[in-house]
């Protein structure tokens, strides 16, 4: 197996003028491709901060991360900006999806973002709601979904960077 996840000596701090509030310090963790992984504990222990420095959403004071073999910490801002399109995918407690838009269009944006032709876009977003269960509510704005489904278009949208081009 190889990694998909590997941080060394991972450390995070902020500064609130004299004060500095250490988050995290000097975490290992390595995670092979295909292990599934939970992050779990109290309120403020450092989860948010930790997935944000896995997810090459912000930088840590010291360490390093490496996705799939690739240093984030060498990529410059708008490097791990394509990077995080084309590797990762967030699924949020609250979904933020876009509520002007149908869930086609939500789950399409990170294909178009990315650069691909609309038409294909779309065709890979239905492709991946059909997959997800939710093809039949395609055309309906957030506001006409449950929370339930919601979800699972923010799932969609996590995951169709990883679907094969229709």
């Amino acid at each position: 197996m190889s990694k998909a996840l590997h941080c060394h000596q991972l450390s995070k701090s902020y500064q609130q003028g004299d004060i500095e509030t250490k988050v995290l310090d000097g975490l290992d963790l390595t995670v092979e491709k295909g292990e599934l992984l939970a992050i779990v504990g109290s309120s403020g222990c450092g989860k948010s901060t930790f997935l944000h420095l896995a997810g090459a959403l912000d930088l840590p004071s010291s360490g390093e991360v490496f996705i799939n073999g690739v240093n984030i910490l060498t990529l410059s801002d708008k490097q791990r900006a394509v990077f995080r399109n084309q590797h990762i995918g967030f699924i949020y407690q609250f979904h933020h999806l876009m509520m002007e838009f149908s869930a086609e269009e939500n789950v399409a944006m990170p294909l178009l973002i990315r650069g691909d032709k609309p038409k294909d876009a779309m065709l890979q977003a239905k492709a991946m709601l059909e997959q997800v269960g939710l093809r039949h509510r395609g055309h309906h704005r957030p506001s006409a979904l449950s929370g339930v489904d919601r979800q699972g278009v923010a799932i969609a949208r996590a995951l169709v960077t990883k679907q094969s081009p229709v």
